[in-house]
């Protein structure tokens, strides 16, 4: 049974599709929609010309009844992100020249800022780390969200043209000494504290995610799916994946590494490729989501594209079903 309540759902998400979702604390959860279109007006139309909608759903609350919404025009491969420096928000940024930003929580029902105006940050995941909000982007182009309104771009980085051979897609770190960005063909880059400098790394295959996990290790998902685990310029490819797509989003949650893409949901346990279950049994019910997820604050969420899901690392909920 899903937490929304069903006269929420019908007119929040009955007409939508759900494309990403953050979270900002074990209370908040951000959602971000789509509007549903034919096939036909789809091949006819922009990114941009699709609404989006940002949502958010206050999961402590006794029923699901209590929430925010906004819609948007003109985002483009929208993508969520969350902050809770320098004000707790959930945030979604188009993938503009300007780098447009829809800003929800901290006070303000709804506020707009911009990356870089007439900058390209082409913005291709938003990343909350040590509490503040980082754009991270085509061109080896980051941003770090320093204040209301005020994204600072990070230096050190080469200048680059226009390829897909290198740039980052994914960004995280074990603290503002320890960073690491990846993305284009095995394009490795870690930021010490003083400067940041590219790694070595065993494979010219592009790379999609990172995460710097609990375990001490640095995961990099890449195409196919594969999976390599390292430090640095040290690395070895523990899972050789086969997928037709790569990983969404990669994530260390109650000691293990959680990985979802359009199609799957799987755990890495150290030596193998498993999938979740529901009551945590290896012959139980598989938990029937996958897609995009995120974690905070002891709370894991996986959305897929009418159906979204959390755990606490005890048992999963339903947030969001169709009724």
């Amino acid at each position: 049974m899903s937490f929304l309540i069903e006269s929420i759902w019908k007119e929040y998400f009955k007409k939508w599709n759900i494309t990403d979702c953050a979270v900002r604390d074990a209370g908040a959860v951000y959602l971000c929609l789509r509007e549903k279109v034919n096939a036909e007006k789809a091949s006819l139309s922009w990114d941009h010309d699709i609404r989006s909608q940002l949502f958010v759903l206050d999961v402590l609350s006794k029923i699901g009844d209590r929430f925010g919404s906004t819609i948007l025009e003109g985002f483009s491969k929208p993508m969520l992100g969350v902050c809770t420096k320098p004000l707790r928000q959930g945030m979604v940024v188009s993938q503009n020249h300007d780098g447009q930003v829809n800003l929800m929580g901290g006070g303000v029902h709804s506020s707009e800022e911009f990356i870089d105006r007439g900058g390209i940050p082409a913005t291709r995941r938003v990343k909350c780390i040590n509490e503040f909000a980082y754009s991270i982007g085509d061109f080896h182009n980051i941003y770090k969200r320093d204040g209301v309104g005020l994204w600072v771009k990070l230096q050190g980085f080469p200048m680059l043209e226009a390829s897909i051979s290198q740039g980052f897609k994914d960004m995280d770190a074990f603290s503002e000494s320890d960073m690491y960005a990846v993305g284009g063909d095995g394009d490795v880059w870690r930021f010490d504290g003083t400067r940041w400098q590219q790694q070595g790394f065993p494979s010219n295959l592009q790379l999609a995610t990172v995460t710097c996990a609990g375990d001490g290790y640095v995961y990099i998902s890449g195409e196919g799916g594969s999976l390599w685990r390292g430090r640095e310029s040290n690395w070895e490819l523990i899972y050789k994946g086969s997928a037709s797509i790569m990983w969404n989003d990669v994530l260390w949650f109650e000691n293990r590494l959680w990985l979802a893409s359009d199609y799957q949901l799987r755990v890495w346990n150290g030596k193998e490729m498993i999938s979740p279950t529901l009551d945590e049994m290896p012959d139980g019910k598989k938990v029937p989501v996958y897609g995009h997820m995120d974690a905070r604050d002891g709370l894991l969420v996986v959305a897929s594209p009418s159906v979204v899901m959390s755990y606490d690392g005890r048992e999963w909920r339903t947030l969001v079903s169709p009724y």
